[in-house]
C-alpha cells in the first residue's frame, strides 16, 4: 500500500504505535512502517477512523508489528485517545472507541509533563482465557526454565497466560516468551510477574507480546497480571504494575480500569 498523509507516534511507558486516523492502512504497511531499521519504528499500527453516527466517535483496527491483527491493546487504544484529542485541538477528551472486542470509553487528561496526558479506559470483563493445544518440547539442555509458582490463561479482549515467579528478573524473556507462546496454536501474550518486594498491592511484570515480542509495557498484559495476582491473593483491586517502562493502576471491579500517562512522539509525514 502507498500512502501520502501524516501520521502520529506515541508511547505508553515505551510500548510505542503509530496512529493513522482517517487513512488506508493495512498489515503489509505496519510490517514496513513498524519496522525499525528499514521504517519508522512500532510495536503496532493504529488504523482508525472516525464514525459518522453511532455508537463510537471512532473505531480502531490494530497492526502488530509483523502485520498480525491484534483484538485490543490496553497501551494502543489510550494512544489513539491521545491522538484523537490532538487532532480535535484538546488536552482533555471523553471518547468510546469501537475495538474488535466491543466499545470502550478512555478518558484523556493533561499530563504533568509537556506532551504527555493521563489516560484511561474501561477495559471490560477479564473472562477465562484458552486453553493450551499444543505440546511443547522441552527447552535445550543448556536453557533452564524459571520457575513457575502459579499459571493462569485470561482473556482480555486478547489472549494472555500469566505465570508467578519469585523474581522477574530471573526471567530469560527472548527464549521463555515465544517457547511458551508455541502450546498455542494462535498465540498468546506471556506474563512473568512477581510480588513487588516491600510494596502493598504492587506487582513486578515482564511481558512477552504476541506479534510484537518483547516490549517494555502491555496494558492488557498489567490487567491480566493485577487479576490472575488477586485471584492468587497476591494483591488488592488497585494494584500499582512496575514494568520496564515504568508503571500504571489498574482498577478490578466488574470491569476492569488501566491508569497511567501517554507520551506524543512525533507527527511524521509519509511519502507516497
Amino acid at each position: 500500500m502507498h500512502l501520502s498523509g501524516r501520521l502520529t507516534k506515541h508511547h505508553g511507558l515505551g510500548n510505542d504505535f503509530l496512529v493513522l486516523i482517517d487513512q488506508p492502512g493495512d498489515a503489509d504497511l505496519a510490517r514496513r512502517l513498524c519496522d525499525r531499521r528499514r521504517g519508522i519504528g512500532a510495536d503496532g499500527l493504529i488504523v482508525a477512523n472516525t464514525v459518522p453516527a453511532g455508537d463510537a466517535d471512532l473505531s480502531m483496527e490494530l497492526y502488530n508489528a509483523d502485520g498480525s491483527r491484534a483484538e485490543m491493546s490496553g497501551n494502543g487504544i489510550r494512544c489513539l485517545a491521545q491522538a484523537e484529542a490532538m487532532r480535535r485541538g484538546t488536552p482533555a477528551a471523553d471518547l468510546t472507541i469501537a475495538t474488535d472486542v466491543g466499545t470502550r470509553a478512555v478518558a484523556v487528561r493533561p499530563g504533568a509533563e509537556p506532551h504527555t496526558s493521563d489516560a484511561s479506559v474501561d477495559m471490560g470483563k477479564i473472562l477465562p482465557g484458552p486453553e493450551r493445544d499444543r505440546e511443547v518440547p522441552p527447552p535445550p539442555p543448556d536453557q533452564a526454565l524459571v520457575a513457575k509458582r502459579r499459571e493462569l490463561a485470561l482473556d482480555v479482549g486478547n489472549p494472555h497466560v500469566v505465570y508467578l515467579v519469585d523474581d522477574v528478573a530471573t526471567v530469560v524473556l527472548e527464549a521463555e516468551g515465544p517457547h511458551y507462546e508455541r502450546a498455542y496454536s494462535h498465540g498468546i501474550n506471556v506474563e512473568f510477574i512477581a510480588p513487588s518486594e516491600g510494596r502493598a498491592d504492587a506487582l513486578d511484570l515482564r511481558v512477552w507480546e504476541r506479534g510484537a515480542g518483547i516490549t517494555e509495557a502491555c496494558g492488557t498484559g498489567a490487567c491480566a497480571a493485577a487479576h490472575a495476582a488477586n485471584q492468587w491473593g497476591q494483591v488488592g483491586e488497585r494494584v500499582r504494575v512496575h514494568m520496564p517502562g515504568g508503571d500504571v493502576d489498574v482498577i478490578l471491579g466488574d470491569t476492569v480500569t488501566l491508569v497511567g500517562p501517554i507520551t506524543f512522539v512525533a507527527h511524521i509525514e509519509l511519502g507516497g
